[in-house]
């Protein structure tokens, strides 16, 4: 754990210091203003962002896959960002993109909105089914996908633009109070999570073992899937839809520990946090001429460990 804040305050500096530009902190600390104003009101709270986000992504991952025993489990499959990404395109088609703020009221309400859905069609006589949940999710996926499509067909063309870099994921723009709506969210999370996480241990045993133990089942169910839907809506409201690190990340940590809930928690927020900052740092930079939305680096890296770990448990 220490090793992993060690590197993430290492790529935070990263982050801050090279862009299309490079400013170091000698010039911020010598007074240069322009060197301040570049770092302190641009770089730092996108970067900031960026780990909160990817905090706030993988300990949500980590959580559902926890929950549900599934390791294809995270907020996008399970429908969380679908619903943001809805409410955002719908937003779009009336023309209130414009409006400062709107598209991510929407979509964190949309992304509330799925996850009350997911988690109703998912009851069965007081009981939540793991199977019918990712099934309710790929189902709301689907849905989602034709609204956008329509919403998109309909929107204004001056607006398309902006929609469609919401949609492959985007930190320009970040500010501080993005960053401190974001941290609110997260905190709350976190405090909610590890308040259930000795009962979330025991969900790796199964939740029969889990029942035996007087673990009430149902109930850390419930607060777990909230929790991190919440703070997922939260993270893709401010940033859009940046996939696989909810995915990715807890399949890493589990290299390195396995089983605790205790422990896998914080370590993949961490390695959450790590792999946004550097991955927008790539975005950034491979391109001296434009900015390449950074949804798209977390896919190169996570659509390759994926097909490899299918060929592994073959």
């Amino acid at each position: 754990m220490l090793l992993l804040l060690l590197v993430l305050a290492l790529a935070i500096v990263a982050g801050s210091t090279f862009g299309t530009a490079t400013i170091s902190w000698r010039d911020v600390l010598a007074g240069d203003v322009t060197a301040r104003t570049v770092m302190i009101d641009i770089r730092l709270p996108r970067v900031v962002l960026a780990a909160l986000i990817g905090a706030a992504l993988a300990s949500a991952g980590v959580t559902f896959q926890t929950l549900l025993r599934n390791p294809l489990a995270d907020p996008f499959i399970l429908g969380v960002s679908g619903g943001a990404a809805c409410g955002a395109a719908v937003t779009t088609a009336l023309g209130f993109a414009r409006i400062p703020g709107v598209v991510s009221i929407v979509a964190f309400a949309g992304a509330c909105g799925a996850t009350f859905a997911v988690f109703l069609l998912a009851r069965r006589r007081e009981y939540t089914d793991p199977t019918r949940l990712l099934l309710s999710g790929l189902v709301l996926n689907a849905l989602f996908s034709a609204i956008i499509l329509i919403a998109y067909a309909l929107a204004p063309a001056t607006d398309l633009t902006m929609a469609l870099r919401w949609m492959m994921g985007t930190l320009f723009g970040a500010t501080w109070s993005d960053v401190a709506l974001l941290l609110g969210f997260v905190l709350a999370s976190f405090a909610v999570l590890v308040a259930i996480a000795g009962d979330l241990r025991m969900f790796a045993f199964g939740e029969d073992d889990a029942k035996s133990r007087g673990v009430d089942v149902e109930r850390v169910k419930l607060i777990g899937f909230a929790a991190s839907s919440i703070v997922t809506g939260a993270a893709v409201a401010v940033s859009g839809i940046i996939g696989f690190v909810g995915l990715l990340v807890p399949h890493l940590v589990r290299l390195i520990w396995r089983r605790d809930f205790r422990v896998l928690l914080p370590l993949s927020a961490l390695g959450g946090a790590i792999l946004l900052v550097l991955a927008d740092l790539a975005s950034r930079v491979a391109l001296s001429t434009s900015e390449l939305p950074v949804g798209a680096f977390t896919a190169i890296l996570g659509v390759p460990f994926f097909l490899s770990l299918l060929r592994r448990s073959r």
